[in-house]
This record gives C-alpha cells, sequence and structure tokens, in this order.
C-alpha cells in the first residue's frame, strides 16, 4: 500500500518537474497517449498485460547528448498484472516502442535516453538504449 502511495506521488512529481523544465506538455502527451493505447489494446484483447507509462530514472550508461538529467531520461513501461512473466512477455511490449525508428528519435529529441519495461510487483525487466534502437548513424552525415 505505501509502495503505491509513493509511487503515485513520484509519477505526479515527474509529471509537474517535466511541465516546468520542458516550458511545454509534449513529454506528458506522449505518455497519455501511451497510456490510453496500452489500455485500448489491453482491453481489446490483443495483449494479455496491462501497462503504464512514466518517466523515471534512465541508465547513466546509456546517456546521449540529448539525454535530460538521469533522474528523468528513463521511458518507463511498467506491467500492472505481472504474475507469471516470462522473457518473451518482456520484448513482446517492446516491440510498441522499438518497432519505430522515428518514434524513438522522438522520444531522444524529447530528452530520454532508457527503454525500461518492468513488472509492477517484480524485480525482472528490461533495459535498452534508445540511441542503438533508433540506429544513429543511419541517419549521419559522413565528414
Amino acid at each position: 500500500m505505501a509502495s503505491n502511495i509513493f509511487s503515485k506521488i513520484s509519477t505526479f512529481l515527474n509529471r509537474v518537474v517535466d511541465v516546468m523544465s520542458q516550458g511545454n506538455l509534449e513529454r506528458i502527451r506522449i505518455l497519455r497517449e501511451f497510456n490510453y493505447v496500452f489500455r485500448e489494446v489491453y482491453m481489446q484483447g490483443e495483449i494479455d498485460r496491462l501497462c503504464t507509462v512514466t518517466t523515471s530514472a534512465g541508465n547513466p550508461k546509456f546517456k546521449h547528448v540529448l539525454s535530460t538529467f538521469y533522474l528523468r531520461s528513463g521511458f518507463k513501461i511498467t506491467i500492472e498484472n505481472d504474475v507469471n512473466l516470462t522473457e518473451n512477455d518482456f520484448f513482446e511490449i517492446s516491440k510498441y516502442v522499438i518497432e519505430s525508428a522515428p518514434f524513438v528519435r522522438q522520444l531522444m529529441a524529447l530528452g530520454y535516453d532508457t527503454l525500461i519495461i518492468k513488472g509492477k510487483n517484480s524485480f525482472q525487466g528490461l533495459q535498452l538504449p534508445l540511441n542503438e534502437i533508433a540506429n544513429l548513424q543511419n541517419y549521419m552525415l559522413n565528414q
């Protein structure tokens, strides 16, 4: 119960910091849209796991030139119904993000550097560097 309250307060504070530091609501809009999509695909039975998306601490090893302060550089997908999670569940959910390099670059432009997928009550998880997913070398000019 206490961890749930702490999680809600932490999420609220991250959103307030995002709005204040970004000067606009784009990060909040993307989180809200992703939460809506995850809720809809779960309700329609397309996926078996209900997921929520928040901003969280990113992995400092994945930092890139557009990263925000590491406490707000993680794009975190939490699997709410995490009973009997398998490794395949993490990869299946990650596809909603990693299959679109333009979307990953948009996340990077907003300061995210780490894709985190984690169970709500488990220690299992997956961390992926967004700059490797976006394959930026294909978009850089040769020097």
